[in-house]
């Protein structure tokens, strides 16, 4: 037991020295520790400056931003897209008839004018039913004309006269279908193009509807590419354009844009257009990848830096100063974009001409954050402004939420 409380003691004794040395220290470093973070000051909302009531945050020290004015400017449009060339008509060839082929006048890749014939098959026994039906025509028309001289002077009954007068249309129909039939004996060229290859011999057998031969018009070839939605109201009958390929090298074909499709996609948020290219010497073919570049009217836009933009995903935002508080807060705006050109980008909606958009320090920025504008360029000046903090711009600017 004695041992026991001398412990006690000397445990007791050794807390009361370091509580001692404790104060000393604290006396020579001139009173309480003092926090690193703060700087003295205790932590407050904002976290050690870094939150709310930090830079960039609300309640905090202003941020030092640089800013400038939203501002129209003119955007020369140049759009570029890839498109696929397709012929100005493509029909597939095929037999109109079951029968055996008599003759094949083609060859692969044959160059041919429309109505050219290209494919017989037999028609003996429609040529034999033509010449019987147009024999019966004739007399058929010969009896109705009989009964009509007869009918004039009474001597045929009415009923006679429509009765031969049936007779006679019947004869002539029955001579026309009989001329259907043998025109589908026929094949012909419906239009002036290039043929593709032969799919049928003389003297083979073929049904109805099987294929004989591709035949396409390239006297002029049709682009069809994807415009984004933004520039719809750019693109207009008649604007030219001109394409490249990686086949022909060194050679620009030009044409012109012929029709704009109703509709936009909405997966792609492009707009369907179709051009046409002139080829009469037979240098585009069809299947062929193309760039495209079309540059339509110089329009004037609202613009704003390129670096003033935030991405978030699939939207864009910016920083929109509210001048008319003290000190200057901002405002996080989601913007919608267009052209880009040359470090400016068009913006199609979110803001208006005469906010003031921060172009440098976005990303020390929060919403309803307090800033310091330390460049700010008026609309149509080159210069740049300086604004001390504190002060108020004779324009205000509300902002767009």
């Amino acid at each position: 037991m004695v041992l026991t409380k001398r412990k006690v003691v000397a445990v007791a004794a050794a807390v009361a020295v370091l509580a001692v040395g404790g104060i000393a220290f604290a006396a020579m470093n001139g009173g309480a520790p003092k926090s690193e973070a703060t700087g003295g000051r205790p932590p407050g909302p904002g976290g050690g400056g870094r939150g709310p009531g930090g830079p960039g945050g609300a309640g905090g020290p202003p941020t030092q931003v640089a800013a400038i004015e939203a501002s129209a400017r003119t955007f020369n449009v140049k759009i570029e897209a890839l498109g696929t060339l397709e012929p100005r008509e493509r029909v597939v060839l095929t037999a109109n008839a079951a029968d055996r082929v008599t003759g094949v006048y083609f060859e692969d890749g044959q160059r041919v004018a429309q109505g050219k014939v290209l494919m017989t098959l037999v028609n003996e026994e429609e040529s034999a039913q033509l010449e019987s039906a147009r024999a019966t025509e004739a007399n058929a028309k010969l009896v109705y004309e009989r009964n009509q001289r007869l009918a004039q002077n009474d001597a045929i009954a009415q009923l006679e006269l429509e009765r031969t007068k049936s007779a006679y249309d019947a004869a002539v129909a029955n001579v026309g279908a009989i001329q259907a039939r043998l025109r589908d004996r026929v094949l012909t060229a419906p239009f002036s193009g290039v043929l593709g290859f032969r799919q049928v011999s003389t003297g083979a057998y073929v049904s109805p509807g099987q294929p004989v031969a591709n035949l396409i018009d390239d006297s002029q070839m049709r682009l069809e590419f994807g415009v984004p939605s933004i520039y719809v109201s750019d693109l207009k009958a008649g604007l030219g354009i001109s394409a490249t390929t990686k086949d022909i090298i060194g050679r620009t074909f030009t044409g012109t844009l012929t029709s704009v499709d109703n509709a936009i996609d909405p997966t792609t948020l492009a707009v369907k257009v179709r051009a046409t290219l002139p080829n009469q010497d037979g240098a585009l073919r069809a299947g062929t990848s193309m760039t495209v570049t079309l540059s339509s009217a110089p329009r004037t836009a609202l613009s704003v830096p390129e670096i003033a933009i935030i991405a978030e995903g699939s939207k864009t935002f910016v920083y929109v100063v509210d001048r008319t508080r003290q000190p200057n807060v901002v405002a996080k705006t989601e913007v919608v974009l267009g052209t880009r050109e040359r470090g400016t980008v068009e913006v199609v909606s979110g803001i208006k001409s005469g906010d003031m958009i921060v172009t440098d320090g976005v990303l020390k920025l929060r919403p309803g954050g307090a800033v310091r504008i330390m460049g700010a360029t008026p609309a149509g000046e080159g210069g740049v402004a300086k604004i001390a903090s504190g002060d108020t711009p004779s324009d205000t600017t509300g902002l767009r939420q």
